[in-house]
């Protein structure tokens, strides 16, 4: 099997994913292939792979370059992890918003930061798949890069080449649901389905029966009504009490299930980007609310950085098990989608792919999030059905940007793009949001090469 890892130089996704291949023996023989535009970090990660390999006896063929299409041919699987710009381009993205009124605790989606990051993404990944077309056609492209929705969507219209994008984020609302239970998630079963950032809880159950009126007791809790949620734990059994759910409160999240029925996930940090009309009035701490998700990388990102460092140039222990745990992201879903498929396993992932009834009130064609059977055959994607009516307008709004970004991209369109950002749930000021796109124009020219 040969793997191909474009945009290899992402410290937060490349090295855990070489370490899960390490200490799995389907990999054995394999060629990894690292691709990326910085030779840099490319050659940390490569000499990380190659150390790797050694101790671990996995005969690995490791090719490395800085240009995808000495690496490509002959490839079954492609992973893009990429990041045009850097951290740098992703402050502009959140700053300069800021300064026009936008508040963007991620910026990596919807409004104005979510547009940029994909006007400088969309070519590069259509790119990409086109390149696949010649070099690789058998293979999938699996995208972790944001916004995952309109850049998968772009590549399945654009190129011959199928994409699937993957992201953590229905895992990860699932794992909160289950701790503000206090239950073992082994003993529920959860649907979840929507669009990227913004999914939606549709059915939880513990021990087979409904369980959703279990966390909204639990959440009742939380906020100081524990009676419904004490007669729960009798009822259940093995329900834990906890003072408070570990990763902090959610209150836009919670809002809107109170109302809603359903909860979205991943949490405020996303939802907020989907619901920026909400954000003053719910989130407290604007100041701190504001660009959260940039502070923590610039915390953490030089502390992996650094271990990356030490562990490729043979300084420290190289435990890949251990690693792959420490940093167990998105890369778990693809080693899991691989397995399940070479071994006939029919385990279940959640999938970005476009929609083909299975949801039948968003349009047909868009990425949508959803679960997935994964067996010999490939993807088996479930239909969910209609979503409930109160959750559409907000996830057709934003599917219905979609193609205005893409043509931006592509032609280089400032017009396509200031539509874009005036469509979107931001927009509250059609000249602030055009001020803010020449703004970010001026800003990232040097990253946008078709707006000249």
């Amino acid at each position: 099997m040969k793997i191909v890892m474009v945009g290899a130089g992402s410290i937060a996704f490349t090295p855990s994913l070489v370490s899960g291949f390490a200490t799995d023996p389907r990999y054995r023989g394999a060629t990894l292939g690292f691709v990326d535009v910085n030779a840099e970090p490319l050659d940390l990660v490569a000499r990380f792979a190659r150390r790797a390999s050694n101790e671990f006896g996995m005969d690995w063929t490791v090719e490395v370059s800085t240009d995808r299409r000495d690496v490509l041919p002959g490839a079954d699987v492609v992973t893009a992890a990429i990041g045009v710009g850097g951290v740098d381009a992703w402050e502009l993205d959140v700053g300069i918003p800021y300064r026009h009124g936008f508040i963007q605790p991620v910026g990596d989606t919807a409004g104005p930061g979510g547009l940029f990051r994909a006007l400088r993404h969309i070519p590069v990944l259509v790119a990409v798949g086109r390149d696949m077309e010649r070099l690789c056609p058998g293979a999938t492209f699996y995208n972790f890069t944001n916004p995952l929705t309109v850049l998968t969507q772009a590549v399945n219209r654009l190129t011959r080449t199928p994409c699937v994008g993957l992201c953590v984020g229905p895992d990860l609302t699932w794992d909160h649901v289950c701790r503000v239970v206090g239950v073992e998630k082994k003993r529920t079963r959860a649907v979840l389905g929507g669009l990227n950032h913004l999914h939606w809880l549709l059915d939880f159950r513990i021990d087979g029966q409904d369980a959703m009126p279990v966390f909204a007791a639990a959440l009742d809790e939380l906020e100081g009504d524990g009676a419904k949620m004490e007669a729960f734990r009798a009822k259940y059994g093995g329900l834990a009490k906890r003072p408070q759910e570990p990763q902090g409160s959610q209150p836009l999240c919670v809002g809107l299930f109170r109302r809603f029925g359903a909860y979205p996930g991943p949490g405020d940090g996303h939802v907020a980007e989907f619901f920026p009309q909400l954000i003053r009035s719910t989130v407290t701490n604007l100041d701190r609310f504001q660009g959260e998700a940039i502070r923590h990388v610039r915390e953490s990102y030089p502390k992996m950085t650094q271990k990356m460092k030490v562990l490729a140039d043979g300084s420290a222990e190289l435990n890949t098990e251990a690693f792959a745990r420490e940093m167990a992201w998105e890369h778990t879903q693809l080693l899991g989608i691989l397995a399940s498929q070479q071994d006939d396993l029919n385990q279940t992932y959640y999938v970005n792919i476009p929609n083909r009834g299975h949801i039948h009130n968003l349009p047909d064609g868009v990425p949508v999030e959803v679960p997935a059977r994964v067996d010999a055959a490939g993807l088996h994607p479930y239909a969910l059905g209609d979503l409930p009516k109160a959750l559409v307008p907000v996830l057709a709004q934003r599917a219905a940007v979609l193609e205005i970004a893409i043509e931006a991209a592509m032609e280089g369109s400032r017009r396509k793009a200031v539509q874009a950002l005036c469509n979107d749930a931001y927009c509250t000021d059609l000249d602030a949001a055009e001020r803010c796109v020449d703004e970010l124009l001026k800003a990232e020219a040097h990253l946008l090469p078709n707006f000249k």
